[in-house]
């Protein structure tokens, strides 16, 4: 009897896994496994909540391949809609695959200026596992806050990367800090030519 149990357990757990769909299409020991984690709970929930499916590919390397082929070996097997955060590090590329249904859902160079290229270490030795993994889960979770925005809808297991009116008022700030210098710089320069 426990034979057949332990029978009727493998072939369960094997069929689990065999349904069971991954989001971290590749990872080449670019992103800690915690990162890969969050990424596979974040995205079965968006998913679940959206029916996108919002993956995952971080490379070493092309391997002698052009970006569109390599980018085409993973799109061809993958259901619509989807959203794929592509980057490969020797060849510095980062790419937000969209499809035609959620092209409109969210701007990929918002997505890509605001909250990937700020992240990016300025030298090749500073591209750690751990820095990618900081950038490449800052772009993600924006993908996905996004997503979900599109469809009304909260994520349990993300954490917005920003909030607008914060953001809104820091550049105000800022704009009129700038303003006053000049404005400053101005009757310095005024006053001393007299």
């Amino acid at each position: 009897m426990s034979y057949k149990l332990k029978i009727g357990f493998f072939a369960l757990f094997f069929a689990i896994n065999l349904y069971s769909k991954s989001y971290v299409l590749e990872n080449q020991n670019q992103i800690l496994d915690k990162t890969a984690d969050f990424i596979e709970t974040l995205s079965n929930e968006v998913y679940k909540k959206t029916g996108v499916d919002l993956y995952i590919v971080a490379l070493e390397s092309l391997e002698g391949m052009n970006l569109q082929e390599r980018e085409w070996f993973y799109q061809k097997n993958l259901n619509n809609p989807y959203v794929i955060l592509f980057f490969a590090k020797k060849e510095k590329k980062i790419d937000i695959i969209t499809t035609y249904e959620t092209q409109t859902m969210f701007d990929k160079k918002e997505v890509y200026w605001d909250y990937i290229v700020p992240l990016i270490p300025n030298s090749d030795k500073e591209l750690t596992q751990q820095n990618v993994s900081a950038f490449l889960l800052n772009g993600f979770m924006d993908i996905a806050d996004r997503i979900a925005q599109f469809h009304k809808v909260e994520l349990e297991h993300s954490f917005s990367t920003t909030n607008k009116g914060i953001e809104v008022t820091t550049k105000m700030i800022l704009y009129l800090m700038l303003f006053v210098l000049l404005v400053l710089f101005a009757f310095v320069c005024l006053r001393r030519s007299k």
